[in-house]
């Protein structure tokens, strides 16, 4: 019961960035163990090394006043080119999960200096039934069809035999609900009641689909994507389930042509509707009278929960089973029958003809997906010495104070007092955590696991079963943390439902952003403009309907809400201007991810200042807060610092699936974007008002 959880990462939590698996290694042997006490010499040597990693990516021929990303980033294409399907994207975020990914899999293989505990033996036995997956190749069609058979037959297997009088498909999708939590076709979790987090509440309605968007299914200059798409279910349906060519395309094209038809009910992101507005509490009745002609709510309800719930539940997305209601009924059974199974089944049709270097990356990305809280914890525990968890701490403590002060001082006096001083509680109660997992009972929640390091299938079907479990037991329990699994493995949050944000493990890992000898310009310029990026995301356009308990609530009065909107409409209109790809970014109400990035950038240089003058006037050495011969000052290596963080090169290939389905913009314009609004930025590098990087014109929110 997952379908809902893209809905709870992008409205209830928001994230810093959506990094790609496919990483290309920058630096090969950053993860080696670094003297703890370093000589002179050996400190000069790390802190040149980083004036040339950061020159090294650096165009200095372009005038910064143009282009800044170009300027702090021009040489990153030709170093770290993303020119193929095993490298879609390069950039810092990637970089991090390539290295997370190296941690790992010695950890999973096996590290000598380790000390496993049983349920990290369990997780190696996982790793290890992937990795061992292409010895059973011959019996892995028969193990799929097998699972079919626990809920049914495919047409598309047995042919005549088929049976459409024996098929009830909400029947079918609510028993694969029940066993597994897969949801299909129509989507149900149970998660925090977003108005009153004291307690859960089912959540009924859009399934999520796997190319995600609208844009994605609807639009013609993404067909190329769909096209794609049926040419991965017709190999698949042909190699894992043994279906002949010509049956496989006509059963792929029908598949992909209902997805799309499921398509036309998705929410439009663009047009950034609250969770207010997505959501409605009703009962189980209203619902069976408005959709029991087609979707008969009750039984799917009854099945995958197996109970019968009178409590209220939220119906979301309206217009999703609306479109359902048309849609069905004009389905075949036997296209809806090939669609369900297709669809359970997807995740686990591993492609087992790799070579062994490949398979073994794709069993690290398997084992995270099921086990990233445990894999995180294993790398933590392994290698983390606490440093950077003090200067991350100690950042957040700076970055807190600075907007304190921002709220106190006369920037925000278009934000009336009263709702300025509940901002105020607000910011006192958010806090931060880092993603160690180290208070987790594993024990608890992995102990009855049975795994088998010989049956890859039935391993992931032991861990969806359980997993299942826990979710349905939820709904007779208080509240928990939101899990968000391996996305949070890699990238920050603000989880606004709980008023914390969550800094993942991936980021801790040393010499890519910080260093014990790095200048604080680079710390507060990276790690400070992460995490500045997820407070201002606790105030942003999504952020500010959440109070500081982390219920939704409107707490903004009607004046300062109305400058608020006419000041993201500023963003709306600037950040819609630029091209990428050769078409225009799409326009979006929602701005969560512009304010934050310009927000975040601000704030990380404010309290980066107020460390330095405050390093200064202590007598401290800020003469470290220049790099061997790097020829530019501390200020103007922070905004050096924090393009950085940007630099990045993605296939042409998938540049336009990259905007049709992410709501941050590319890189590019996550540096130009926020630097271009910012009048300090253009003192430190003389741009003349006017020029490209310091328009007459600017957007500011925070």
């Amino acid at each position: 019961m997952k379908c809902l959880i893209k809905y709870s990462l992008h409205i209830v939590c928001v994230i810093l960035a959506c990094a790609h698996t496919l990483a290309t290694p920058l630096i090969a042997n950053r993860d080696k163990k670094k003297t703890s006490n370093p000589s002179k010499s050996e400190v000069d040597i790390m802190r040149t090394a980083k004036t040339i990693s950061i020159l090294n990516n650096m165009d200095t021929k372009i005038d910064p006043c143009d282009d800044f990303y170009k300027f702090a980033c021009g040489n990153w294409t030709r170093l770290y080119p993303a020119t193929t399907l095993d490298h879609l994207t390069t950039g810092l975020f990637e970089e991090l999960s390539y290295l997370l990914d190296r941690k790992a899999e010695k950890l999973l293989t096996n590290d000598p200096n380790f000390n496993y505990t049983d349920i990290d033996y369990k997780v190696k036995d996982f790793f290890e039934s992937c990795v061992n997956l292409v010895q059973k190749k011959e019996n892995l069609k028969e193990d799929l069809i097998r699972t079919i058979a626990q809920f049914g037959e495919m047409p598309a297997i047995s042919g005549a035999n088929w049976n459409a009088a024996k098929f009830d498909w909400v029947e079918t999708v609510a028993k694969i609900a029940h066993k597994y939590g897969k949801d299909i076709i129509i989507g149900m979790d149970i998660m925090t009641d977003f108005k009153d987090n004291s307690v859960n509440r089912i959540y009924i309605g859009q399934a999520e689909l796997p190319l995600e968007s609208r844009v994605m299914y609807l639009d013609n200059s993404t067909a190329v994507y769909r096209d794609s798409y049926k040419s991965k279910i017709r190999k698949e349906l042909e190699k894992f389930l043994g279906i002949d060519t010509h049956l496989a395309t006509k059963t792929a094209n029908e598949i992909v042509d209902f997805e799309v038809n499921l398509a036309r009910g998705l929410i439009d992101d663009t047009l950034g509707q609250s969770l207010d507005e997505l959501s409605k509490l009703t009962t189980i009745d209203n619902l069976q009278a408005k959709y029991g002609t087609v979707i008969d709510i009750k039984k799917l309800m009854n099945i995958t929960l197996g109970e019968i719930v009178k409590d209220k539940v939220y119906e979301y997305a309206e217009s999703y089973q609306e479109n359902l209601l048309k849609i069905i009924p004009l389905t075949p059974k036997a296209t809806l029958a090939n669609y369900i199974f297709y669809t359970f089944l997807n995740d686990y049709m591993l492609d087992i003809d790799k070579s062994p270097k490949r398979q073994k990356k794709t069993c690290i990305e398997k084992t995270k997906s099921y086990f990233a809280k445990n894999v995180d914890n294993m790398v933590y525990r392994r290698y983390s010495t606490g440093k950077t968890e003090r200067d991350v701490e100690y950042m957040w403590d700076k970055l807190k104070e600075t907007f304190k002060n921002k709220l106190l001082s006369d920037d925000l006096t278009w934000i009336s007092e009263p709702t300025r001083q509940y901002a105020l509680e607000k910011l006192d109660a958010l806090r931060m955590e880092i993603n160690s997992y180290s208070d987790h009972n594993f024990t608890e929640e992995f102990g009855s696991l049975v795994t088998n390091k010989h049956d890859y299938l039935a391993n992931v079907f032991a861990l969806l079963e359980l997993d299942t479990k826990r979710s349905i037991a939820k709904l007779h329990e208080k509240p928990r943390p939101i899990e968000a699994g391996e996305i949070l493995s890699y990238t920050p949050a603000n989880i606004l439902i709980e008023n914390v944000i969550k800094v993942p493990v991936s980021i801790l890992q040393p010499y890519i952003m910080w260093g014990d000898y790095y200048p604080t310009a680079v710390k507060f310029g990276t790690l400070g403009a992460i995490v500045g990026h997820e407070l201002i995301h606790a105030f942003d356009d999504t952020g500010r309907r959440f109070d500081k308990d982390g219920n939704s609530r409107d707490w903004w009065d009607e004046r300062s809400t109305e400058i608020f909107l006419d000041r993201t409409e500023c963003f709306s209109n600037q950040y819609s201007k630029y091209e990428y790809g050769g078409r225009p970014l799409p326009k979006s109400v929602s701005q969560s991810e512009n304010i934050a990035d310009n927000g975040g950038m601000r704030l990380a240089y404010d309290a980066y200042l107020r460390w330095y003058e405050d390093a200064d006037r202590a007598g401290d050495n800020v003469d470290m807060e220049t790099l061997p011969k790097f020829p530019y000052n501390y200020k103007q290596l922070f905004f050096i610092s924090f393009a950085q963080i940007w630099c990045n090169d993605v296939h042409p290939q998938v540049k336009h699936l990259q905007t049709s389905t992410d709501q941050h913009v590319p890189g590019e314009f996550r540096v130009i974007g926020p630097l271009s609004n910012y009048g300090k930025f253009a003192e430190e590098f003389n741009c003349k008002e006017g020029r490209k990087m310091n328009p007459l014109n600017k957007c500011e929110i925070y």
